[in-house]
């Protein structure tokens, strides 16, 4: 099965958020990609972009954001790429008190994800995850 790929840089700040959005919706239907996938992948897109902002660059507009988009068969695989302060998410502890705030964005995308993978490359923090496209829709 041929690799079908696509990327998109985007500043980042909240504003962009809706630019992402319309960019994978636009690329999953380019895809192939299920539309039950499709929100899948928003949900990981917007926790990672999210996080960017508010942490890697404490809400203020940061350099680009890059995010690339493949379909290989039945798995989409993403790579999303910020120049924010390294940031391994693969080490972040999953908050154990039920009534805590926060924290639980990065474990919800690790779950989301059938595979995921960190490494810092040059200045940038590079996360790689896969999802499985549902049976029945190959590209």
């Amino acid at each position: 099965m041929a690799l079908h790929f696509t990327e998109i840089s985007l500043p980042a700040s909240h504003a962009a958020l809706t630019d992402l959005f319309d960019w994978l919706a636009g690329q999953a239907a380019r895809l192939g990609i299920p539309a039950a996938e499709l929100l899948r992948l928003q949900l990981i897109a917007e926790e990672l972009f999210i996080n960017t902002v508010d942490h890697g660059f404490a809400g203020k507009t940061g350099p680009g954001v890059c995010i690339a988009l493949a379909r290989d068969g039945a798995t989409i695989h993403v790579l999303y790429r910020d120049a924010a302060p390294a940031f391994d998410p693969c080490n972040m502890p999953v908050p154990q008190d039920s009534e805590a705030l926060g924290g639980l964005g990065l474990p919800l995308v690790r779950g989301l994800s059938r595979a995921f993978s960190y490494r810092r490359d040059g200045d940038w923090n590079e996360i790689r995850l896969q999802l499985a496209a549902e049976s029945g829709t190959e590209a």
